[in-house]
């Protein structure tokens, strides 16, 4: 398969991804905002949210395993099978339980089709298309991040909260048919595909990429190396491996943070679900803005240099969002703090999949989201907790600092 013809294969998959991740962000907006309308404290509502995470915390590994084994599509499918059951039984009773129960469902099933979709976009077209593939999967998260929020926060000012997860199953459930229609498998790579008996074609691509520098001690792990979930966490070893994933925790968590800050921020200051919605989408639109331009921008200066300068932006515009008082400084706060994780994610996401040992891809993701989704509980949890006895402005500026400290440190280490 040529480089083109990689990019030809990977896009339909990529528009069914954005159709999920759209209704998914759309499904844990509404959410946040349906167990504010029940009442509920903040350290409840984080408990409510951290269900996303807690299941996916659990399997992630395992399940990046079995995609090594049995490739991408039953997992794809039946997660975003997964998905749609969670979303239509929040339509039919939301309720406190019925919230936190149907979020662990939509979690693994995230989790299931997320892994696949990782994984197919790091092998179709092979190494030198790998960036580029990563990129359009990031793009696939900022545009269901500019679609997702304000089109929930609409039907709900308008309609109400169960309408908003109605909306959520249908897009789910669409994403699944278009992905059971499309052949996907035979544009993997050869010798994956004979190994999971799916069909295969086509030569290796041609197109540019950025190839991460190798790591020794990832390179050096068996291919035949025990499977076991205790086994994934030895990848830690591999130091170069280690800094990937810290800095991609780092990357999530400015999503992850703000998502669940910013509706508590919103509503102390007055604002509707659309306003929090459209806030939401200013960060997304920071993302896709920057990830259209990213070949560009890698073609005038270092990567290393461009996550540094996102990084400073990042944290700068979380330390003044919480003296946002009016819709149009948040939105623009939003728009700056998209664009840290906008640069850092398609990157690192490459670099991850490069630096995996043979064999091992899918079982590196599945690490990279446990991590994930351990930092995705505790975030709820602890700034919940935290948002009872301090507010929310610090909760901005805690990140804020973590992410200096962090990200200073990472960097230093990169250089040596």
């Amino acid at each position: 398969m040529s480089g083109a013809g990689g990019g030809a294969a990977i896009r339909p998959l990529i528009a069914c991804a954005a159709g999920l991740y759209t209704a998914v962000i759309g499904f844990r907006v509404t959410v946040a905002l349906a167990a504010v309308h029940l009442g509920l404290s903040p350290a409840s509502i984080g408990l409510v949210l951290a269900t996303f995470a807690l299941v996916p915390m659990l399997l992630a590994v395992r399940g990046g395993q079995l995609i090594d084994r049995v490739g991408v599509r039953r997992p794809m499918l039946v997660g975003a099978g997964l998905c749609g059951l969670g979303a239509l039984a929040c339509a039919a009773l939301p309720h406190p339980v019925v919230l936190a129960l149907s979020a662990g469902l939509v979690g693994v099933g995230m989790m299931g089709f997320h892994l696949g979709m990782q994984h197919a976009a790091g092998e179709i077209g092979g190494p030198a298309r790998r960036t580029a593939n990563f990129n359009l999967l990031t793009m696939s998260f900022s545009i269901s991040g500019l679609l997702g929020p304000p089109l929930v926060g609409l039907v709900i000012d308008t309609a109400g909260h169960r309408q908003a997860f109605a909306l959520s199953a249908v897009l789910m459930g669409a994403t699944w048919i278009a992905a059971s229609r499309y052949p996907f498998e035979r544009h993997l790579p050869q010798q994956l595909a004979a190994a999971r008996g799916e069909s295969a074609d086509g030569d290796a691509p041609a197109a540019t990429s950025i190839p991460p520098a190798p790591d020794a001690d990832a390179a050096t792990a068996a291919v035949d190396a025990p499977r076991g979930a205790a086994a994934a966490f030895s990848l830690l070893g591999a130091p170069r491996l280690r800094r990937l994933l810290l800095a991609s925790l780092l990357a999530s968590a400015s999503w992850d943070v703000y998502q669940f800050v910013l509706p508590l921020h919103a509503g102390s200051i007055g604002l509707s679900a659309s306003s929090v919605g459209l806030s939401i989408a200013a960060f997304s639109a920071g993302s896709l803005s920057v990830r259209l331009l990213l070949p560009r921008l890698l073609a005038h200066m270092h990567p290393a240099r461009w996550m540094q300068v996102a990084l400073a932006v990042c944290v700068l515009a979380y330390a003044a969002a919480p003296f946002a008082g009016r819709l149009g400084t948040l939105v623009a706060l939003s728009f700056l703090i998209g664009i840290g994780p906008g640069i850092a994610q398609p990157l690192l996401m490459a670099a991850l999949h490069t630096a995996s040992p043979p064999g091992r891809a899918g079982e590196a993701a599945g690490l990279r989201m446990t991590l994930l989704s351990a930092m995705q509980l505790a975030v709820p949890v602890g700034f919940g907790l935290a948002a009872g006895v301090l507010g929310t402005a610090p909760l901005f500026w805690i990140y804020a600092g973590t992410a200096a400290v962090i990200g200073l440190g990472l960097a230093r280490a990169e250089r040596r």
